[in-house]
């Protein structure tokens, strides 16, 4: 079954929530916080970036990358000196979902095509699962994201090029946060 890009959005967006809703009403609502919440989140971070670190390695990476959409980082070392807890969780939660949404992106693209999906769908429910950790430890519902539209992908080479971007900025992101996380584990008493 074909698509009209039209349907494109709406179509993620109920996938998400689909997913959301799975997921909150599968997993107990209980989970730390404070040093012992960040330390699972660092734990859960860092199984990602295993999970990132793999894909990774098999995708090629000689080609110009153009999703402007994923989230950028614009850190240095020196800055993990002055993290604050609510800032670095809440730039956390939003890029989470960021790349979350992008993922949802490919999947559908995958399907789609009648690629296998499987590890695309596996790495966005570790990211939702990761999301909510996180919302969970910001303690309070951060603003409504903006998504932005994506470009069609209309060729399976498009769409090799937007996962492999996808993975190698998540692998970025993933690096630098749990840095942070360590950072803030460390600093909490």
């Amino acid at each position: 079954m074909k698509l009209s890009p039209d349907f494109t959005f709406p179509l993620i967006v109920l996938m998400t929530c689909v997913e959301l809703f799975t997921f909150v009403t599968a997993r107990p609502t209980y989970l730390p916080q404070g040093k012992k919440g960040l330390q699972i989140l660092y734990q859960d971070m860092r199984t990602l970036l295993n999970v990132v670190s793999h894909e990774r390695l098999r995708n090629e990476k000689d080609f110009e990358q153009s999703l402007t959409s994923l989230p950028t980082l614009n850190y240095k070392a020196q800055d993990l000196k002055s993290l604050e807890m609510s800032s670095t969780l809440e730039h956390l939660y939003s890029g989470l979902k960021s790349f979350k949404f992008h993922l949802d992106w490919i999947q559908q693209k995958q399907e789609e095509m009648g690629n296998d999906y499987s590890k695309t769908k596996k790495l966005a429910d570790r990211i939702q699962i990761i999301s909510h950790m996180v919302l969970i430890q910001i303690g309070t519902t951060p603003p409504e994201l903006v998504y932005p539209s994506l470009s069609p992908l209309n060729t399976a080479w498009n769409l090799y090029q937007a996962n492999a971007e996808i993975i190698d900025k998540l692998y970025f992101f993933c690096n630098w946060y749990i840095r942070a996380l360590g950072v803030l584990k460390n600093g909490q008493h």
